[in-house]
C-alpha cells in the first residue's frame, strides 16, 4: 500500500486560513507593470496576485523558463534550496495561466503528467514527476523532484490557481534505521524532522516510517493577516513493511526567512525584509490515521 503524502499548506492547514480585513481590489494595469520588473521575485509576486484576483498573463508570455529553470534547481547542493528554487521557477512561469496552454508548454519540455485528482467539478490537481533520485541522502536513500499544478475554472476556463514543489522519498524502514547517523545533516530539515521527541514517541506504535516529503510553501495557520513561507513535512509511518495493518501521518512545518511573508491576496510584505538562511523551529501542525488510498491535495 503506498501512501501519497500532501504538503502541510494544502492539507491541514489550508482549512485554518483565517477570515481577514478585505484588500484594495488590484489594478490590471499596475499588475501587469510588476508582471514586467526586472527583478523575477517581483513578476512572480505579479503572476500570483494575478492568479488570486482571477486575471491572466498576456498571451504573448510563455512557459519555457520552467524547464532551464529547474536544471539550474537541480544544481543546489541541499534538499531546502532545492525545493525552494524549483517552488519560484515553476510558479513563475505557470501562474496565471490557462491549463491548456501551460500543459502544453510542460509536455514541450519533457514533463509527463502521473496523476490528475478532482476534489470538485471546479478544482483539479496534476501531478508532474520532476527528476527521479534529484536528491540523494548520506546513505544512499533517493529523494525524487516532483510538483503538482492546481488549477481552478475561472469564467468557464481552467486557469492555474497554485503550484505545489517537493521531494519524495519511500523508505519501508524501521525508523532507527532511517533516523541513523550520516543520513541527513543535524541542521536541516528533514534532519531535525527524525530527531523530533512527537515522531519519535509516534514509531513506538508504528515502527517503520514508509516515506517522507519535504515541500516548500505559504504555512496558513489561524492568527496572523500575513503568512510565513517555509517548510513543510508529512510522513507516513507503518505497523510494518508496506503498510500492512494501517499506519499513521504526521505533518510538521518549519519557517524560513528566504521569502517575505504574504497577504490574503499574494501581496509580498517588503518593508524590512532581508532574506536570510534563517530557519525557524519545527512545528507539528497535524496528524491523521490513514489506510489505502492515503492522503489526497485538499482545495484552498
Amino acid at each position: 500500500m503506498n501512501m501519497r503524502l500532501w504538503i502541510a499548506v494544502m492539507g491541514a492547514l489550508a482549512g485554518c486560513a483565517p477570515a481577514v480585513r478585505p484588500e484594495e481590489p488590484e489594478d490590471p494595469e499596475k499588475l501587469l507593470m510588476l508582471w514586467r520588473d526586472g527583478d523575477a521575485r517581483r513578476r512572480e509576486e505579479a503572476v500570483q496576485r494575478m492568479a488570486r484576483a482571477g486575471l491572466s498573463v498576456p498571451a504573448t508570455e510563455d512557459t519555457e523558463s520552467v524547464g532551464p529553470e529547474v536544471l539550474r534547481a537541480l544544481l543546489e547542493r541541499s534538499p531546502e534550496r532545492m525545493v525552494w528554487h524549483a517552488w519560484h521557477a515553476i510558479r513563475l512561469g505557470c501562474l496565471a495561466r490557462e491549463w491548456t496552454r501551460v500543459s502544453d508548454a510542460l509536455t514541450r519540455q519533457g514533463f509527463r503528467r502521473s496523476e490528475v485528482y478532482e476534489p470538485d467539478e471546479g478544482a483539479m490537481f496534476v501531478r508532474f514527476p520532476a527528476k527521479e533520485g534529484a536528491y540523494v541522502d548520506g546513505t544512499g536513500g533517493r529523494h525524487d523532484l516532483f510538483f503538482w499544478v492546481q488549477a481552478r475554472v475561472h469564467g468557464g476556463t481552467w486557469m492555474v490557481r497554485e503550484i505545489y514543489v517537493g521531494l519524495h522519498a519511500t523508505y519501508d524502514l524501521p525508523y532507527r534505521t532511517v533516523a541513523g547517523p550520516g543520513r541527513h545533516s543535524r541542521g536541516s530539515v528533514l534532519g531535525q524532522f527524525l530527531e523530533m521527541p512527537e515522531v519519535a514517541r509516534l514509531t513506538t506504535a508504528f515502527p517503520v516510517l514508509e516515506e517522507v516529503e519535504l515541500t516548500y510553501g505559504r504555512i496558513r495557520v489561524k492568527g496572523p493577516e500575513s503568512f510565513a513561507a517555509g517548510f513543510h513535512v508529512n510522513a507516513g509511518f507503518a505497523l510494518a513493511a508496506e503498510g500492512k495493518g494501517g499506519g499513521r501521518g504526521i505533518a510538521v512545518t518549519a519557517e524560513s526567512g528566504l521569502d517575505p511573508r504574504e497577504t490574503p491576496s499574494g501581496r509580498l510584505v517588503w518593508d524590512g525584509f532581508s532574506p536570510s538562511e534563517w530557519l525557524g523551529p519545527l512545528v507539528v501542525r497535524g496528524g491523521s490515521f490513514w489506510g489505502a488510498g492515503g492522503l489526497r491535495p485538499t482545495d484552498e
